[in-house]
């Protein structure tokens, strides 16, 4: 996996209408990482990940996939809070339709054997022929995935995925996502699933623009003196933007976890090196049945 670029962020700053949206924002993230973004409304998520998409021209800093400027690498993949799915196809000929698209020059038979794999990443292979009007929220949700894991990109960032699921729905998406990124991408997730975190293994906490925390999940919880994650929006209130900004830049186990090397294949989670890349999806599958069977027996839509 540390083959493939690393993402360096480095004093990025954001304005617009003479206002700085984002201020001073530093982060890594290495293939097979992934990492949580968190932050209250008007934080700058959204600045964020279009300034990593390359959509947002930097007022100051950089952002660089190893050596090179965002905008000399492939396209990421970007799966938005609403998806944009051709409800009336089946899941084959929506993933078949995006291959010839943006896979004109692979020959049919790759292109085929190409989205076999991405179903079977996201546990959809026996949903293929089901039109996307009938599945679940979190199965459309998985398509999107899908379509964005056609083009191998180095970096999928997901905004809001989980938003409208249960709560074990959520829990078994983001486990989902970690699946992704161990397969060797980079993962980025901007969520409010807060009890998820510790599926990921870098938190930034965005607030007003600047970087309150970046590091991982759980050192987060002694940083900002809380017991849970849902704690964090609470103790935000209790300084300014630039003062949590000055004591993230301060700390020295953050510091040293943004410089951290990119770790070897299967390093950060020893305990999944093995696990099959569908059982996240399996999990899923059997949430979402429950969960349909459920809402079957007490008389409400399927």
């Amino acid at each position: 996996m540390s083959a493939s670029p690393s993402l360096h962020v480095r004093g990025l700053c954001v304005s617009a209408g003479g206002h700085r949206i984002l201020e001073m924002v530093d982060l890594t993230l290495h293939p097979g990482e992934m990492c949580a973004l968190i932050g209250p409304s008007g934080a700058g998520k959204s600045t964020l990940i279009r300034a990593l998409l390359g959509l947002k021209e930097p007022s100051e800093g950089s952002v660089r996939f190893g050596a090179k400027p965002v905008d000399e690498m492939g396209p990421a993949g970007y799966v938005p809070q609403e998806d944009a799915l051709h409800r009336g196809l089946t899941v084959w000929k929506e993933l078949a339709y995006a291959a010839e698209l943006r896979m004109p020059d692979t020959p049919a038979p790759a292109r085929e054997a190409r989205i076999r794999k991405v179903l079977t990443q996201v546990g959809l292979t026996d949903r293929s022929d089901v039109r996307i009007r009938r599945l679940s929220g979190g199965q459309r949700k998985r398509v999107a995935v899908a379509l964005e894991l056609l083009t191998s990109p180095p970096l999928l960032i997901l905004d809001e995925p989980t938003s409208g699921l249960d709560p074990g729905l959520e829990s078994k998406s983001m486990k989902l996502f970690s699946e992704v990124a161990d397969s060797g991408r980079m993962v980025l997730v901007a969520t409010h699933a807060m009890e998820s975190l510790d599926r990921a293994d870098a938190l930034c906490v965005l607030v007003k623009g600047r970087v309150a925390f970046f590091g991982p999940p759980k050192l987060a919880l002694e940083f900002f003196r809380v017991e849970r994650y849902a704690g964090l929006f609470h103790q935000l209130e209790k300084q300014s933007p630039s003062a949590w900004a000055l004591s993230q830049s301060a700390d020295y186990d953050q510091r040293r976890f943004l410089d951290r090397l990119a770790p070897g294949a299967g390093a950060r989670h020893p305990e999944r090196a093995d696990a099959p890349a569908e059982s996240a999806a399996a999990e899923l599958d059997r949430a979402e049945a429950a969960l349909r069977r459920l809402k079957s027996e007490s008389g409400g839509a399927a």
